[in-house]
């Protein structure tokens, strides 16, 4: 969704690490970053709460607060995995 050469000042203006963005991105991380992934889902205008469950499993699940946030979520989604022409 960024252009060219936008990702770094997001990450700035966000206060988000730049290499972890990166990283993310591209599936890179060493360990799981659940945390991470709701701060970038806020930058993006969607909040998140992170829920374990059972509260010792490894799975993490992102809860949106309404409909109008998963919306968002898909839409940003379908955008982002669209065949580029």
């Amino acid at each position: 969704m960024l252009g060219n050469g936008e990702l770094k000042p997001f990450c700035e203006a966000h206060q988000l690490t730049y290499t972890n963005v990166v990283n993310l991105k591209n599936g890179k991380l060493k360990r799981d970053e659940p945390r991470l992934v709701q701060r970038v889902l806020a930058s993006l205008g969607i909040p998140a709460q992170l829920l374990r469950f059972p509260l010792t499993g490894k799975t993490t699940w992102f809860v949106l607060p309404d409909a109008q946030a998963l919306a968002s979520f898909q839409t940003q989604l379908t955008f982002l995995t669209a065949p580029k022409l």
